[in-house]
């Protein structure tokens, strides 16, 4: 009989503090935070996904989770006494110095976790729940330690779509992209004061007033793009990964798409 294992993927709950805070644009707030167990944490690609935990609508201290059963616990507590609870990209990773980086969109007070960054100062503390161990030797294990950027081997034109909730994913592909990929980029933010110079072999177009799907639908694509990678708003993505399949001739095995938030709901 043969016995196949699997990578363990661990995710942990900390108590972190705020080292740095940072605009980087009219809507754009990077967060720095430090907690000494930072050190330990991993990433199992660019655009990881983790948790921010803020403290619950009644005002109490945040109570981390624990435990294998820590989610069924959160959901069974009443709404104003649950912990505040967020997802973000890490932007970056600095386990020599115990640090990590958040960008986090500026949306005034109309949501929760904009509400708390807009009033963020150094040394206030929140909660992050973060992967450290991760799957990297299989798709299926990349997908369950929280990424969906996971392009084969063999990919070389990559098409990739984001509003400004994924923007600060889309910074961290293009830092990792091989010399040899190409990647075309499609990138909406709420200003044109928003656009900033990103790395890597790639041609972006910034959508200031706009859609994507138009800004796709106008555009010269590649004719040989073999993988895509699209996130942001839930309809936006349904709609450019239908205009993907259908009109440009993509398979759908070819392109992750994650839905970051959705419109008429609090996401941030």
């Amino acid at each position: 009989m043969t016995t196949v294992l699997e990578r363990p993927i661990e995710f942990d709950s900390l108590l972190a503090t705020v080292a740095a805070v940072e605009d980087l644009s009219p809507h754009l707030r990077r967060v720095t935070f430090v907690a000494p167990r930072i050190a330990e944490a991993v990433t199992a690609g660019p655009d990881q996904r983790i948790k921010v935990l803020l403290a619950p609508p009644n005002g109490t201290a945040i109570k981390l989770p624990s435990g294998p059963e820590w989610y069924a616990e959160w959901c069974a507590q009443p709404v104003d006494e649950r912990f505040i609870m967020r997802t973000y990209t890490v932007r970056a990773l600095r386990p020599e110095v115990a640090e990590l980086d958040v960008e986090f969109v500026l949306h005034g007070v109309n949501g929760p976790a904009s509400a708390w960054v807009s009033q963020a100062r150094v040394g206030d503390a929140v909660g992050l729940l973060l992967p450290f161990a991760v799957d990297t030797t299989s798709i299926k294990g990349l997908l369950h330690s929280g990424v969906d950027y996971v392009p084969p081997a063999s990919s070389v034109r990559r098409i990739l779509v984001a509003d400004e909730t994924a923007l600060p994913a889309v910074a961290g592909i293009l830092e990792e992209l091989p010399a040899d990929v190409h990647a075309t980029v499609f990138i909406a933010v709420p200003d044109a004061a928003d656009v900033r110079p990103l790395p890597g072999n790639a041609d972006i177009t910034w959508v200031a007033d706009g859609s994507l799907l138009e800004a796709l639908k106008s555009a010269t694509l590649p004719f040989d793009a073999d993988y895509s990678w699209v996130a942001g708003e839930s309809s936006m993505i349904k709609s450019v990964r239908r205009h993907l399949v259908n009109v440009v001739g993509m398979p759908k095995t070819s392109i992750s798409f994650q839905g970051y938030w959705k419109r008429g709901e609090a996401h941030c």
